[in-house]
């Protein structure tokens, strides 16, 4: 049986690490960042202060993603010093918005006493939406539109598509700039009985001689 000492003992240990939680003060627990087209890394910095009157060591940092790393200035935080926690992002060939986590651990505590949120913003210079286009035995046989898109800030035109003549007709149709849409692909098998994986490849240019390219994938499957 319990005494009331032994589960105020309890207590105090299931409290511990919120205790030690509340002594850390971060200047910021998320960032966002909007990557240049250039640029393979970003980093994110975020500074923490220990408050309160005890030592307290950074055991590890947890990321949700191998693109994501980590930089630790110093693991062990005097009373009323602070260290920095680098947050690195590699873009390698990722687009868009990606959200990353980094999750920090002090000793002997089994959950993160934070969870660190990096945004990174990637361009997309020309999208394609859908980037598939399909056709089976029981699709419509019919042709498949394409919605281009171009970010105005690096690529302002297309200057070519290419396709396997032999197997697609593809032609192109005025977007609706008001919606960002700069042309439409209008996409359809030359014989919808013969099999076929290909990739249709938009090519755009844009200020300062900057290209760029997508690709979408045809499939047809009869």
């Amino acid at each position: 049986m319990f005494t009331r000492l032994t589960l105020i003992s309890l207590l105090l240990a299931g409290c511990a690490p919120i205790i030690n939680a509340s002594t850390l003060v971060w200047d910021a627990i998320e960032a966002h960042i909007d990557m240049e087209p250039d640029q393979e890394q970003a980093r994110a910095v975020f500074t923490v202060t220990n408050e309160g009157e005890k030592t307290v060591r950074i055991a590890r940092i947890k990321t949700s993603c191998g693109c994501t790393g980590s930089i630790l200035d110093k693991k062990i935080i005097e009373p009323g010093e602070s260290t920095e926690v680098v947050a690195t992002f590699n873009k390698g060939k990722r687009q868009g918005l990606n959200r990353n986590r980094l999750q920090v651990y002090l000793d002997s505590e089994p959950e993160p006493v934070v969870t660190l949120l990096m945004n990174v913003q990637i361009p997309t210079l020309i999208e394609a939406k859908p980037q598939i286009v399909y056709w089976s035995a029981s699709s419509s046989k019919s042709e498949r539109r394409v919605r281009i898109t171009l970010d105005k800030h690096y690529i302002d035109e297309i200057t070519g598509i290419d396709f396997d003549r032999s197997q697609l007709k593809v032609s192109e149709e005025p977007g609706d700039l008001d919606e960002g849409i700069a042309k439409v692909l209008v996409i359809e098998p030359l014989d919808y009985t013969q099999l076929y994986r290909g990739t249709i490849t938009i090519h755009g240019n844009g200020p300062g001689g900057r290209t760029a390219e997508t690709r979408l994938h045809a499939f047809i499957q009869p």
